[in-house]
């Protein structure tokens, strides 16, 4: 694999999850924007006006900010545990929100397929749909 951003999938997830967190703290996507492909396809559950099936980075970046936008910046992810393969990297993540006065506290399956360094394609699953549609007022 050719990456620009060397190492295993593992580190790869791990430091594009870190640059999502600087990004939502700073508002500047440019380093989070070098890990998305340009024509990146990226399918988040439909819980939420934001999300679904996106295609391209500037799609993906814009609901990364209205997320973060709703839950005032305080949209957090972790990286729990990955399984990798040559081209594809499975993250068990662990997250919380607050927002309008509601936290939520989650799990997801994201699986990402990555070439030449950047993700290309995208699909999260999560542990608890019911209380996700809740939260972000879709159900």
């Amino acid at each position: 694999m050719t990456t620009s951003h060397a190492g295993s999938l593992d580190a790869f997830i791990r430091a594009f999850y870190d640059a999502r967190r600087i990004a939502s703290r700073t508002g500047d996507m440019t380093a989070l924007a070098t890990f998305i492909a340009p024509d990146v396809r990226w399918t988040e559950p439909q819980v939420g006006d934001h999300m679904g099936d996106l295609e391209g980075r500037g799609a993906v970046l814009d609901m990364i900010g209205r997320a973060l936008a709703a839950t005032g910046g305080s949209f957090e992810l972790n990286v729990a545990k990955t399984v990798e393969t040559a081209s594809h990297v499975s993250a068990l993540i662990d997250w919380s929100a607050d927002k309008n006065g509601q936290r939520i506290q989650g799990q997801e399956m994201a699986i990402y397929e990555v070439h030449d360094g950047q993700i290309t394609a995208a699909w999260f699953h999560a542990a608890n749909i019911a209380d996700d549609q809740a939260f972000w007022g879709e159900g």
